[in-house]
């Protein structure tokens, strides 16, 4: 059996929904497959629901490895590693620790940044224009810290902000009850001491997005082929063919590949390889009791290294960075970690029911930057990579890979998030 389409997109997640609602408005016939049966399974199902240029920067940074040196004697640290035997958590781990020099940081800082402010100024259009429900918080993002000379050796992030066009701001414990008056309790105790914020940060529910994003695609004429996997991409000679996905095979002139974690097994099969490697992160979402002052701004608590989002009636906490191969099992400590963490800036938070937990492996790149571009293969398309920030970016990297399929200018220079893809 064969079916037909313009474009293939391989991927149902936030990225992959993003991309074909992108390619579908402006014309093109679209088809989804995906192995899981509903949109934004994976990654994008219960991630901590951020959407944050200010944050759009890399794990990979001086500072940050000596964290993840300290944190890997803390049992109930934000950093997890177990070393595997496999060869490419190596390679990984090495392109990591060549990518924490300042200047490598703030070099790939700046592409992320660009990036993600495009992503937001796309998602208001596309908010705009659809009406998508997703507990949407337009109230800020706070950082808060529990010592003075935390904050203070934190504050270089605000001058390197300004240029790209994030406006941030250190802000002390007055103006941090006035943003969040539920953090009052955190203040009193000392564990929040100071802050940064972010007024045009958001926050929102990312499966709630992608799969009223889904619903609003059908309308434009996406067929979305759910629960089927890729079995394999045919070529004729260096161009792409073919999709192969549940015994039938798909037909397209163009290709994208926007599978995450998935991308990599698919591209070796093609001839190159990706340096994508998955860093575990956790949940939990609480709902709220009906008489609870729950807290309403995003907050990132940089001394845990957690984020907490408001999402309608429910609460999500979310962190930990488990670099420990492609395990996804969820580890109850890890997760109930984060409801103890949660208390100490919230203990006054009431909710009903007992946690809802996740586990998800996020796909990242040595580098942060996301993979976006054409690759070695005719008419194959890559948007992966984005690790922890798919949320904050799918939308500006749906807008890039589209133009770059039609051969248009964008703001977005291409060049910058094609480091990932294999030299000519």
């Amino acid at each position: 059996m064969t079916e037909g389409s313009d474009i293939i997109v391989l991927g149902a997640g936030v990225v992959g929904i993003t991309t074909a609602w992108e390619l579908a408005r402006r014309g093109h016939g679209v088809t989804v497959i995906d192995r899981q049966t509903e949109p934004a399974t994976g990654a994008s199902h219960a991630n901590g629901a951020q959407i944050s240029p200010s944050e759009a920067v890399p794990w990979a940074s001086p500072s940050n490895l000596r964290l993840a040196l300290a944190w890997m004697r803390q049992a109930d640290g934000p950093f997890k590693l177990r070393l595997t035997a496999d060869s490419r958590q190596w390679w990984w781990l090495l392109r990591f620790l060549a990518s924490c020099r300042e200047d490598v940081w703030r070099r790939n800082a700046r592409r992320m940044v660009r990036l993600a402010l495009a992503s937001q100024r796309r998602l208001d259009e596309i908010v705009e224009e659809v009406r998508p429900e997703f507990d949407r918080e337009r109230r800020g993002i706070l950082r808060v810290y529990d010592s003075d000379a935390a904050l203070r050796e934190a504050e270089g992030i605000v001058d390197f902000m300004a240029p790209l066009g994030v406006g941030l701001r250190a802000v002390g414990p007055d103006e941090i009850l006035d943003i969040e008056p539920a953090l009052g309790a955190a203040i009193a105790s000392g564990a929040v001491a100071g802050g940064l914020y972010a007024e045009s940060d958001e926050s929102g529910d990312a499966q709630a997005f992608t799969r009223a994003l889904a619903h609003a695609a059908a309308g434009l004429g996406v067929r979305t082929v759910l629960g089927q996997q890729v079995e394999r991409i045919d070529t004729h000679g260096d161009r792409f063919h073919s999709v192969v996905a549940g015994g039938v095979r798909h037909m397209a002139d163009h290709l994208v590949i926007c599978l995450g974690l998935d991308t990599p097994p698919l591209t070796r099969s093609l001839g190159f390889d990706l340096p994508i490697y998955p860093l575990k992160g956790y949940s939990a979402t609480l709902r709220l009791a009906a008489t609870n002052s729950a807290p309403r701004v995003s907050v990132t608590d940089e001394t845990r290294r957690m984020v907490v989002s408001r999402l309608g009636d429910r609460i999500r906490v979310a962190g930990k960075a488990d670099l420990v191969g492609h395990d996804a099992r969820l580890d109850p400590r890890r997760a109930e970690q984060l409801v103890r963490d949660l208390r100490r800036i919230y203990p006054d938070l009431d909710h009903d029911g007992p946690p809802e937990f996740w586990a998800g492996l996020r796909p990242m790149t040595p580098t942060g930057v996301p993979i976006i571009g054409r690759s070695p293969v005719d008419r194959v398309y890559l948007n992966t990579g984005h690790g922890s920030l798919g949320w904050t970016m799918a939308c500006g990297s749906a807008v890039l890979i589209a133009d770059l399929l039609e051969g248009r200018n964008g703001e977005l220079d291409p060049a910058d998030y094609e480091s990932g893809l294999p030299a000519d």
